[in-house]
């Protein structure tokens, strides 16, 4: 237990910041970091008690990105924004701070994002107000408690319907990716293939950017005409999906053998690592298919990787009409967050039409 407040309020929002984020850096899958010593340093730059400046906390949790611990920008981008949004209060002591105050925020910081990302905000930030009251003291022995639970029966969202892309457009894109006509820098045939596989593989699985990205070499193998991808999901959930093997082979077994060349490489790195083992950032992956959409003339709300997730479930569940097997495909921890996909699935609406059309028969 730590005392809520320390020498001022600016130190102890830091304070628990800093605590909130070392948590979950140690809650996160820490199996591909390689660079052991690195990742304890980044422990202990996590722990300057609030001394240090909102600007070196973000730095710390960019170092844990880049030696693979993705998840934890999902909980420090959040926080990050509220400590700013505090600090313009003017608060003196973190009693201060109520539900109405992070309801506040969130609707005046988060109105231009996604459905997605802000529900994101409200997770990360109840969530950092748990910790807090579960790890605090006061002067009396008590914990001073939040009741942010409030703010998730409070704060309404809009229910926007994800993009997705048409099955013509689908097989347009694809098209698209596989002849790879892109103006880039620093571009050679090397990182373009990387590319290529690893967009297909998204593509085809419905897998999100960040399970791609984490894959090991040892994480996919081959069960008779299919390759078999082990991801690691959300909540470091395991599970298992397929790709035809026909529909990547050639590009996969090709990325493979460039792999092999790079000195010092090994089967228990990521699949896809350059040759200074580096992976690449999720953004960057958004950024080379937003290229790849503009290029071809399709434009959509949202043109990130997520857009080709939504299409590969909504073209499942149409094929399908099989709810449960959207949720294993994509992972979600519950059947209500799949039941999105059948709204476009026009075909027991368009029966409605004809049932109305009848009333008088």
């Amino acid at each position: 237990m730590y005392p809520l407040n320390r020498d001022n309020f600016d130190t102890s929002l830091k304070f628990w910041i800093e605590r909130f984020l070392y948590a979950k850096l140690m809650g996160l899958t820490a199996h591909r970091v390689k660079d052991k010593n690195l990742f304890a340093e980044i422990i202990q730059d996590i722990q300057s008690g609030g001394r240090q400046s909102i600007d070196d906390i973000a730095a710390v949790c960019k170092k844990a990105r880049k030696i693979g611990l993705l998840g934890i920008n999902t909980y420090a981008n959040p926080v990050f924004m509220f400590y700013g949004y505090c600090v313009k209060l003017g608060f003196s002591d973190m009693r201060e701070i109520e539900a109405t105050h992070l309801q506040e925020f969130l609707s005046i910081y988060t109105s231009n994002l996604s459905l997605a990302t802000i529900r994101n905000y409200q997770f990360a930030l109840t969530n950092f107000f748990e910790f807090i009251e579960k790890n605090n003291v006061l002067d009396n022995g008590a914990s001073h408690l939040y009741s942010m639970e409030a703010v998730s029966k409070n704060h309404s969202f809009k229910q926007d319907l994800p993009e997705y892309l048409t099955q013509e457009e689908f097989a347009k894109f694809l098209n698209a990716l596989k002849s790879y006509n892109l103006a880039q820098k620093h571009v050679n045939e090397i990182v373009k293939l990387r590319n290529q596989v690893i967009i297909l593989m998204i593509a085809y699985s419905g897998a999100r950017v960040s399970e791609i990205l984490e894959l090991n070499f040892k994480d996919v193998s081959i069960d008779g005409e299919y390759y078999l991808l082990r991801l690691r999901g959300k909540g470091n959930k395991m599970r298992i999906v397929y790709i035809l093997k026909e529909l990547i082979e050639d590009f996969y077994n090709e990325w493979v053998n460039v792999r092999q060349s790079f000195e010092g490489v090994n089967d228990d790195m990521p699949l896809f690592v350059n040759k200074k083992f580096n992976v690449p950032a999720q953004s960057y992956i958004y950024v080379i298919i937003e290229n790849l959409l503009a290029n071809i003339g399709i434009r959509k709300a949202k043109n990130g990787a997520h857009l080709l997730r939504h299409s590969f479930a909504t073209m499942l569940y149409s094929k399908s009409k099989d709810l449960i097997l959207v949720q294993e495909s994509l992972g979600h921890s519950s059947v209500e967050t799949s039941r999105i996909y059948t709204h476009f699935d026009n075909s027991k609406l368009k029966h409605a039409a004809h049932v109305i059309s009848n009333i008088n028969d």
